[in-house]
Parts: structure tokens; C-alpha cells; sequence
């Protein structure tokens, strides 16, 4: 368990603009969103599991919502999944989103500009780190500058590449495993 010395010590470490990913699996959320936010850097916050902890956070903190259908959902009360980037930026005006749907994709939305990232088939034996692994290449991509499309194929990728293996942590690609699958088509 999370103390807020914990936290404060840990955030000493960081910048302004350096890029710090969440999770609703972490006590103390409120807290270190609103640390980190004093400390201008960018949060990214997957809001999974979406429940009542979410309430004691000001999301209008969040840089980036990496959510699923689910729980943009939960989040606007809009179950229509062709609105749902249109929702959340309604609900969240000044973040951006990644919206991902499983077998058919991944949109991007930051009230500019919309795009569209469709998974590469695979036969999948094992979902358990894809969403894992693609926010992590992700944000790897957002953290040396690529642009958007980018960022999102390569998360695609690496995802598709996971789900092609057993189990979480060992299914996980490395980049250039990743690059080099990119490169083949």
C-alpha cells in the first residue's frame, strides 16, 4: 500500500512533461493525479477497473483516457460506441482519447483530429497482455515524439504479436521484434 511519502518521493523524480501512466488497481489514485498534475506532467490514466474510487479523482487532470467500449461507456453513459469518442470529449474537453474495440480497432481523438488504427490479424491463443502491451508501446511512441498514426500501429502491432503467445509478461514483444515485424508488411 501507497503512502503520499511514498508518492512525493517517487514524483521528486519527474518533470514537468514527463509522462506518468495509471491504472485504477493503485490506492492513493486522487492523490497522485493531483501531485503529478502540480508537477505539470502528462497523465495517462487506463480508468480500469472503472468504479467509486474514480469519483474522489478530478479526471479533468488526465492528459490521455486509454479506455475500451466498456468503459467510455461508464464514464459518459453512452452506450453507442460510434459516439463515444464525441462523448468523452464532451465530458472531458481538454484530454485526448484512445478508444480501443477489441477485434475491430483503435480510434484516437483529441477534439482536432480522429484516427483510425485497424488491428493486424492474428490467430490469437492468449489475450491476456494485450491491452497491456499496447499502451505500453503506446506511450513508448507518444514519449519520443512520433506522430499519432505511428504511435497507434506500433501499439497494434506489438499487441498483435502478444496475443500470438502464451501467458502475460513472456508474450510481451520487444521493440525491434516489433519494428522489424512493421517493417515485413
Amino acid at each position: 500500500m501507497q503512502t503520499a511519502d511514498f508518492v512525493d518521493e517517487v514524483l521528486s523524480h519527474f518533470e514537468e512533461g514527463d509522462y506518468l501512466v495509471l491504472q485504477n488497481e493503485v490506492n492513493m489514485l486522487d492523490y497522485i493525479i493531483d501531485k503529478a498534475y502540480e508537477r505539470g506532467m502528462k497523465i495517462i490514466l487506463n480508468p480500469s477497473p472503472y468504479n467509486e474510487a474514480l469519483d474522489a479523482c478530478d479526471l479533468n487532470k488526465v492528459s490521455l483516457f486509454l479506455v475500451n467500449e466498456i468503459e467510455a461507456s461508464q464514464i459518459t453513459g453512452n452506450n453507442d460506441a460510434e459516439h463515444a469518442l464525441d462523448a468523452l470529449h464532451e465530458t472531458f474537453p481538454n484530454a485526448a482519447f484512445v478508444l480501443t474495440l477489441g477485434s475491430d480497432g483503435a480510434w484516437y481523438y483529441d477534439g482536432k483530429q480522429k484516427v483510425f488504427q485497424d488491428i493486424f490479424k492474428v490467430k490469437a491463443v492468449d489475450t491476456t497482455a494485450a491491452g497491456d502491451t499496447f499502451t505500453g508501446f503506446f506511450v513508448k511512441k507518444l514519449a519520443e515524439g512520433a506522430d499519432i498514426q505511428t504511435a497507434l500501429r506500433t501499439a497494434a502491432k506489438a499487441s498483435s504479436i502478444a496475443v500470438t503467445r502464451v501467458g502475460a509478461a513472456p508474450s510481451i514483444p520487444t521493440m525491434e521484434e516489433v519494428e522489424a515485424s512493421l517493417k515485413e508488411g
